[in-house]
């Protein structure tokens, strides 16, 4: 957590307020393929490089008005780290170098990219993403664990309308319009 989260942070810190006076910034931060998926035995690394994902997408949004653009690579490299848990010709062929170019595309000023998560490494690159589920609106009025359970699948069903979420006020708009439907309902009961 002081390494990655706290590192990133305080440098960011550092930088931020040159970046917002000059109206130009780039940021990548660098998390992992654990905090993306999970690993198994490295919960405090995971758990950090997830917050890096968390931290780049709000220096995102509040960069963007000011042109500074923030993203987040998660590389697969050969390392230090890597080099006890792999093969040598495997470590070699990961360089960290294959990484780098594609962080200097992310720095260039011509790139509009922001608030993208990236997994990088021996010439592979690949844009990640959130999906949801079309989800199922309970009644609150009803809401327990069975009525859970009865439709417990279609909470979890990617195929029927899944969207990609941008941030936070998409669900708030689904409760928020779900609330006003059954606000209506009541209403129209009352009549």
């Amino acid at each position: 957590m002081k390494v990655h989260l706290k590192g990133a942070y305080s440098v960011t810190r550092a930088a931020w307020n040159i970046m917002r006076d000059k109206k130009y910034g780039r940021i990548v931060n660098t998390g992992s393929s654990s905090g993306i998926y999970g690993s198994f035995g490295q919960a405090n690394y995971a758990t950090a490089k997830l917050g890096l994902w968390g931290f780049t997408q709000t220096l995102a949004k509040e960069g963007e008005k000011r042109n500074i653009r923030c993203n987040c690579i998660a590389p697969l490299a050969g390392t230090r780290m890597t080099e006890t848990v792999m093969p040598a010709d495997v470590v070699e062929a990961l360089k960290p170098e294959y990484v780098a170019p594609f962080v200097a595309f992310l720095c260039h000023e011509s790139c509009e990219d922001n608030g993208g998560l990236f997994e990088v490494g021996a010439g592979y690159i690949a844009k990640q993403r959130w999906q949801r589920s079309a989800g199922v609106q309970y009644s609150t009025e009803k809401l327990t664990p069975e009525a859970i359970a009865e439709q417990w699948e279609k909470v979890g069903d990617f195929e029927n309308e899944p969207t990609n979420p941008e941030g936070a006020h998409e669900m708030m708009g689904i409760v928020m319009e779900n609330l006003q439907e059954a606000k209506e309902k009541k209403a129209r009961a009352k009549l």
